[in-house]
């Protein structure tokens, strides 16, 4: 699916200006999946971080 350089700039501006690494979070990526799934990227980002911050993470859990 082919994002327009625009909507990849804007994306790049975007998580800039969020403080997230475009090392981590490439901007072409999260500009295609905004576009299919016709969300605004403040809202994609929301659902990411809440998605990340919901999840227990196994690995660092106590084991009785």
């Amino acid at each position: 699916m082919a994002v327009k350089a625009d909507e990849i700039r804007k994306a790049k501006k975007f998580l800039e200006n969020k403080k997230l690494s475009i090392k981590t979070v490439k901007p072409r990526i999260f500009a295609q999946v905004a576009n299919k799934a016709n969300v605004n990227f403040e809202k994609l980002l929301n659902v990411i971080m809440k998605e990340i911050n919901g999840k227990i993470n196994r690995s660092n859990k106590k084991e009785n």
